[in-house]
């Protein structure tokens, strides 16, 4: 080959690095929403930008609470199972098999297929992963417990009374402690992640929802659904250090705190309001409402932040959708059909 021949040839080698190479960047950094159909028994990728449905992924009977590993590569879904209304009164319920399994659903989320599915009694609602990539913790708010689950032997390893309907679990940023919201208990049940045992109880408010936590992670903010109020916890003190109403929230129909996500700067809460069909922007320092967007569609309960914070995704239950929300604008830009009863969101990379 002449020398002219190499240099146009090693031209376009490097040129065609860095279309890939640019391309590759395009796909990580494009963003994927990841829904559970409660009804529906799937997990559902939505591609935002698009607006649009791409996958639906079958995992088990009422797909819940989501969690990915801390490698982005595997998705956790906690399977309720079959509703108490589907046993016929006087009758013990039969062995449920296949997707009917009550427990815990794996996604390989790379080739986006069901890897594994590991049961447990009926009633699993949240989930998180500890940091040894092997132990899940499934709340299970009809036996009132924490699910201790080895993923790699696909086994309950233990299980810890937690106090009445255990709802969201979520791990410090530290990963020293596990939180459990217990809805009917009114409180935080704390655990330690190494001797997975219950280290206490802090008070938290009226039917407590779920955790979120502070970007520094040392303050802990906790909806409560009955008295539309919001608990401050002190993280490091493991203590309840205040609490505030949350203003300016319809009557007709009741609003009912649901579930919250940070900005992506800390300074502002977004929490959906159940039948109330909006999100409220509330100031953590001033611990007031500040601001209220209308969502529409019915039933807002997960609610998720774009990884730029440009956007917010709520999943919107008896309306069957997800909504797409400016940020700045404080407007709806698109409402994605997702038929099954949408639930938990996650959103990848």
């Amino acid at each position: 080959m002449s020398t002219p021949a190499r240099i146009r040839s090693r031209f376009l080698f490097v040129v065609c690095l860095a279309i890939a190479a640019a391309a590759s960047a395009d796909a990580v950094a494009k963003p994927l929403l990841i829904v559970s159909a409660e009804t529906g028994g799937d997990v559902v990728v939505i591609d935002p930008v698009k607006a649009q449905v791409i996958e639906r992924i079958k995992v088990g009977t009422r797909p819940r609470g989501l969690a990915l590993s801390r490698d982005r590569r595997r998705l956790f879904v906690a399977l309720a199972g079959p509703p108490k209304s589907a046993v016929p009164a006087g009758k013990a319920a039969a062995a449920p098999t296949g997707d009917q399994t009550a427990g815990l659903a794996i996604v390989d989320v790379t080739t986006r297929k069901l890897s594994k599915q590991i049961a447990t009694p009926r009633g699993p609602f949240s989930v998180d992963v500890l940091a040894d990539g092997r132990t899940a913790l499934v709340s299970n708010n009809e036996t009132n417990e924490l699910l201790v689950i080895d993923i790699v032997a696909g086994s309950i390893k233990k299980k810890i009374p937690i106090g009445a309907e255990p709802q969201t679990v979520a791990t410090r940023p530290d990963g020293k402690v596990v939180y459990v919201a217990t809805r009917a208990a009114n409180e935080l049940a704390l655990i330690d992640p190494k001797t997975l045992s219950l280290l206490g109880r802090v008070d938290a408010g009226l039917r407590p929802q779920t955790v979120v936590f502070a970007p520094r992670g040392d303050l802990i903010f906790v909806p409560s659904e009955s008295l539309p109020s919001i608990t401050i916890v002190d993280a490091k003190k493991q203590a309840s250090k205040e609490y505030f109403l949350v203003q300016g929230l319809p009557k007709t129909p009741p609003a009912a705190l649901q579930s919250a996500v940070f900005s992506r700067d800390g300074k502002q809460l977004y929490v959906t309001t159940g039948g109330g069909r909006s999100v409220v922007i509330v100031d953590p320092v001033k611990k007031a409402t500040i601001g209220t967007i209308d969502v529409g569609g019915w039933f807002l309960r997960g609610i998720a932040i774009s990884p730029d914070g440009k956007k917010l995704y709520t999943t919107n239950g008896a309306s069957n959708d997800v909504a797409i929300i400016d940020v700045a604008s404080k407007k709806v830009e698109a409402r994605v059909a997702v038929p099954g009863a949408p639930w938990g969101i996650v959103v990848l990379p």
